[in-house]
């Protein structure tokens, strides 16, 4: 296995690389009330290398890039909208508190999803917790690039969480599903 394709490249440098890459670059162009949203660029950037953009999308982890992509979309329309009429006195610590709290919901859905037996939920999960803790520790560690972290700017990474909690195995409405019988040879040996 090469390093490209190692899980903890593809769930935890990759996604930092292109997240720290993506809020410099919108905040050199777009100025620092957009710039957050360069960690749902990196975000979908990595997505787009691991698992990858599928059409039709079939399973529940083909459907994450779509779904981080729409909120992407919805996100850049809403600071866009947000960032025309903005009043000067913003609360710093609002977006930077709830990217806290959605990077240890990730963390959690991570840990959850790896000891439910879903690894590749797992590797998810920690590609949207590192993309939702870099423009918050961007900002609250860089307080002097002027760098705002608006809440609608976590969107993407929010939808995106929302998304691997449904799709874990032990998620109630998944729990009839693993009882169905298939016709998997190393569990139900039909040669007998």
């Amino acid at each position: 296995m090469d390093l490209l394709n190692h899980p903890a490249f593809q769930s935890l440098v990759l996604p930092l690389l292109l997240c720290i890459g993506g809020v410099a670059a919108l905040l050199r162009t777009t100025g620092p009330n957009r710039a957050a949203l360069g960690a749902a660029l990196g975000l979908l950037v990595a997505l787009a290398w691991f698992p990858g953009f599928d059409w039709p999308a079939t399973a529940r982890a083909q459907k994450l890039p779509w779904v981080a992509l729409a909120g992407t979309v919805i996100a850049a329309l809403l600071l866009w909208r947000a960032a025309r009429g903005l009043p000067t006195p913003r609360p710093w610590w609002r977006g930077i508190a709830l990217a806290a709290v959605l990077t240890v919901a990730c963390l959690g859905l991570a840990a959850a999803a790896g000891l439910g037996g879903s690894l590749l939920l797992a590797q998810l999960a920690l590609m949207v917790a590192v993309a939702t803790a870099v423009p918050g520790l961007w900002s609250w560690w860089r307080p002097s690039s002027g760098l705002w972290m608006a809440p609608a700017a976590l969107l993407p990474q929010l939808l995106a969480a929302l998304w691997i909690a449904a799709a874990l195995p032990m998620a109630p409405w998944n729990a009839g599903a693993a009882d169905t019988a298939t016709d998997d040879l190393y569990y139900t040996p039909q040669w007998k």
